[in-house]
């Protein structure tokens, strides 16, 4: 492979052992494209449970559909400068196209921003319509909602006004490579620190609705089950501790564009990820539908006959329940605080979203009942008499 003199110039001769048509560019595509259309999905089934309980669209709900295209706009990106050669050896590429893609790594930072801070507050609000503020005395939720959704609301402002006077002048970002006049900011050092910044707030997000699934009326079990459900955000993290990583590697290593393709593929993957994680609690109506239609099955009367064992199930629908789709008008989200592995008769009444007892007749619940059945002997009986 012949090799662009400007180069080798600014980035020395490259390393004996070094195969220069290798690449990861098809991998980090296939990844991100995957990832993204399970983005969809998911999405698509969280309108699609709202549709069938004939739910009126809230905030967040729209807020993670603007997040949907954003996400899908880094993955472009990605794709882009991977054409540019993000994710192959700098050495292998020519000078000029170094400097094209060193402008899609000063533009995808504005779009990355807008990804992860829209499905950010797609969260909180989700967190506002399960667990309104001021209805109860947990301040810990109180407090570690505000501060989420300060840093939520400040990281954007704080890296596009960055970037928008990183360099002097700005066409110095990508044009340095070919002797151009002027002066940057330690980008390194900002996108660093940011990116801590970032992963903090996602651990901030994760933990906040804790303390107030904590206060709710179940027993300790079911509040684990639920905290673990919110939990699975926590893919969130790893994608931003990944993507860190990498950016490090991009601005310490000399094959700059090699690590260049990873940190623009995690950063595509962090806001996919972010709005699956997001979605899973929307789609608890779903899941219980699939677990009563499972029950029904198992059952040929419709699970109100008598087993040998002596247990019997049977299924208590509200009369508000939509026709045909085993959604209640009523269901929501909340019900991840009702149903999940919820007890027996003694537990206490399940909480609502309005902060008030609910029966679970209302709810659509799966009821199992021990029926212990004793048989006497009538002479016995009549021999004691």
């Amino acid at each position: 492979m012949e090799l662009d003199p400007n180069i080798v110039a600014i980035f020395g001769p490259p390393p004996k052992d070094m195969d220069l048509s290798q690449h990861q560019i098809t991998t980090y595509n296939i990844v991100t494209c995957i990832i993204l259309g399970i983005a969809f999905l998911v999405v698509a089934l969280r309108f699609y449970v709202r549709n069938m309980k004939s739910a009126q669209l809230e905030m967040d709900d729209w807020a993670v559909l603007v997040s949907l295209f954003c996400a899908a706009a880094t993955v472009t990106m990605t794709i882009l400068a991977g054409q540019h050669g993000s994710g192959a050896h700098v050495w292998s590429i020519k000078i000029m196209t170094l400097v094209e893609v060193f402008k899609i790594v000063y533009a995808e930072p504005f779009v990355y921003a807008l990804a992860v801070t829209s499905v950010k507050i797609s969260i909180l609000l989700l967190y506002r319509r399960l667990f309104p503020l001021g209805i109860d005395k947990s301040r810990a939720y109180t407090i570690m909602f505000y501060i989420a959704t300060f840093l939520t609301s400040c990281y954007p402002f704080i890296l596009w006004i960055t970037m928008a006077f990183a360099c002097k002048p700005v066409s110095f970002f990508w044009n340095q490579y070919i002797g151009a006049e002027g002066k940057c900011i330690d980008v390194k050092l900002f996108f660093l620190v940011l990116g801590v910044m970032n992963m903090v707030n996602d651990i901030v997000i994760l933990t906040v609705p804790i303390p107030r699934i904590w206060t709710l009326q179940m027993n300790n079990k079911t509040k684990v089950s639920v905290i673990c459900i919110m939990l699975l955000g926590s893919f969130v993290c790893v994608a931003s501790i990944a993507r860190i990583y990498y950016l490090w590697g991009f601005f310490q290593n000399l094959d700059a564009t090699w690590w260049m393709g990873p940190s623009f593929a995690w950063s595509s993957l962090e806001p996919s990820v972010a709005i699956i994680s997001a979605c899973l609690p929307t789609l608890a109506p779903l899941f219980r539908l699939g677990r009563m239609n499972a029950t029904s099955r198992g059952t040929p009367s419709g699970g109100n006959e008598l087993s040998k064992s002596g247990s019997k199930h049977f299924q208590l629908f509200s009369a508000n329940r939509t026709k045909g789709t085993g959604f209640h008008s009523d269901d929501d989200e909340v019900e991840l605080t009702y149903d999940v592995g919820r007890g027996g008769a003694s537990d206490p009444a399940p909480w609502n979203n309005k902060g008030s007892n609910e029966s679970s007749t209302e709810r659509g619940i799966i009821v199992s009942t021990q029926v212990s059945v004793t048989r006497h002997d009538k002479k016995a009986v009549s021999g004691g008499i």
